[in-house]
């Protein structure tokens, strides 16, 4: 499961403003210039705390107190991400002292509670693993597999030449099969590699 794109949301704690941002990112390139972002978003802010993972299970996990008290932001906002079962997300906590100190057992309850929050409020959509194909078939055969491949699958590159050359994704298991059946060995078709989508 995958956040559906940026989502805000405000809290007040003890006078404090505390604006969990959530946002999927699918690279550690892509985490560290929506951080820079939201930085530049709010350069009159005490902190901003940042937490994110990203990769096949979440194996790249990072965070940031950003001046607080070791361990009070980052890490709390770590464990809510990991806790809600999403991948590639980056959370960032904006937050502005309000002028009541709220101790490191309050500091790491609110930006991990903020996080928890604002990611369940977020919208999100499955990660359903597609299988890519690359395919060629003579022009006869256009009708056919045209009809077969709108079907059971998403075409993302087309080459008209010799043949009819393209690329497409499906989740039909057994695909490889199909297309030879259905064109009685008239295809080539090889498997690239696997993706997903929304």
């Amino acid at each position: 499961m995958i956040l559906k794109k940026e989502y805000r949301e405000e809290t007040v704690i003890e006078k404090s403003r505390f604006i969990a941002i959530v946002k999927p990112c699918f690279n550690e390139d892509e985490a560290r210039s929506f951080i820079d972002q939201i930085r530049r978003e709010f350069p009159d802010s005490s902190h901003v705390c940042t937490a994110y993972v990203i990769g096949e299970g979440n194996r790249i996990r990072r965070s940031s107190d950003n001046k607080e008290p070791s361990g009070t932001a980052g890490v709390p906002m770590l464990n809510s991400i990991l806790s809600s079962n999403l991948e590639n997300t980056c959370a960032c906590v904006v937050r502005y002292f309000g002028g009541i100190k709220l101790g490191t057992g309050g500091l790491a309850r609110a930006y991990g509670g903020c996080v928890k929050n604002a990611l369940e409020h977020a919208e999100k959509c499955e990660d359903i693993p597609v299988d890519v194909y690359e395919l060629s078939y003579p022009y006869e055969l256009s009708g056919t597999m045209e009809s077969w491949l709108r079907r059971n699958g998403t075409i993302s590159d087309v080459l008209y030449d010799d043949a009819v050359h393209c690329i497409f994704e499906t989740e039909v298991k057994d695909a490889e099969k199909k297309i030879q059946d259905l064109s009685k060995g008239k295809c080539t078709v090889s498997y690239l590699h696997q993706t997903k989508k929304e």
